[in-house]
């Protein structure tokens, strides 16, 4: 399994236990900090996720997960209300253009360290919101720490190779210039 669709699964994971498991509490507030907390973390995921088949393609990776991370954040939403949809909207824009932003400027290797360290922290989100919204002790700790550990274990390594990103080059070649003239 490539590390797109393994990484894919586990959003789709989340989403489903976000979907089956957390409900309105109706607490207005509650209801859109949740909705935030989890919109950002499966945004940056989307935003990692989405970049790494298109690297060569910048613009379309960046758009491509700004419409994924929003349609996720209405999604998200839709269980509390109106002003959490607005709220999910702009939280996964915000966070799925950032995390392609921010994931551009690294080396391959990296970027398998990131989308893994992106799933670890969605997953911990997830566990964590459900286990606020069903008032369960945090022995649900050990519980999240074996669900981590099992994705960096499964986590697929890399089969191909890939060309240094361009931007890390031209970084690289600056600095060798200064260091050498």
């Amino acid at each position: 399994m490539g590390i797109t669709l393994y990484s894919v699964a586990i959003l789709i994971l989340n989403l489903l236990v976000v979907t089956f498991f957390i409900h309105p509490t109706g607490k207005q507030m509650e209801s859109m900090l949740t909705t935030m907390v989890l919109t950002s973390s499966f945004g940056l995921a989307i935003g990692f996720i989405v970049w790494y088949p298109f690297s060569e393609k910048p613009m379309v990776a960046t758009l491509l997960a700004i419409g994924i991370g929003m349609l996720n954040g209405i999604l998200i939403g839709t269980k509390f209300g109106i002003k959490c949809q607005v709220e999910g909207f702009f939280s996964g824009l915000m966070a799925s253009m950032m995390g392609v932003m921010l994931i551009m400027m690294f080396d391959i290797y990296e970027v398998h360290f990131l989308i893994m360290m992106a799933l670890a922290f969605l997953t911990g989100i997830t566990i964590f919101s459900v286990a606020k919204h069903y008032d369960l002790n945090y022995k649900l700790l050990f519980i999240t720490c074996v669900i981590v550990a099992f994705i960096f274990i499964s986590f697929p390594e890399n089969q191909q190779e890939y060309p240094t990103h361009h931007h890390n080059l031209d970084l690289r070649m600056t600095v060798n210039y200064i260091q050498y003239h």
